[in-house]
């Protein structure tokens, strides 16, 4: 079983960095280029794990829970994005159950 990663290019170079065998850069998001990605990697069955950036994530919410919702493999988990300006989830679930923002 393998884990793959999809997303902004220098969140990708990251990621490689750690060991992620495949990536796929997403560098101008077409709706169609990124969908057909998700697709194809959901489809295989080689795939167990993708982690996608928030970026992307926030960006095809709709296609990403309906899948979500009836399949459970691969798993999909979304990533804190390189990208400026992007959430941070971690930082959402501190600031949920401790109650305070921290900044990291």
């Amino acid at each position: 079983m393998n884990l793959v990663a999809g997303g902004d290019p220098e969140t990708c170079s990251w990621l490689k960095l750690a060991g992620v065998g495949e990536i796929y850069p997403i560098e101008e998001e077409t709706k169609t280029d990124t969908l057909s990605i998700l697709t194809g990697l959901w489809q295989r069955e080689d795939v167990s794990i993708i982690l996608i950036t928030s970026h992307i994530a926030d960006k095809y919410h709709q296609p990403i829970s309906n899948y979500m919702a009836k399949n459970l493999y691969p798993v999909i988990l979304e990533i804190p994005s390189q990208v400026k300006g992007t959430k941070d989830p971690v930082a959402d679930l501190i600031r949920q159950a401790v109650g305070i923002k921290l900044e990291f």
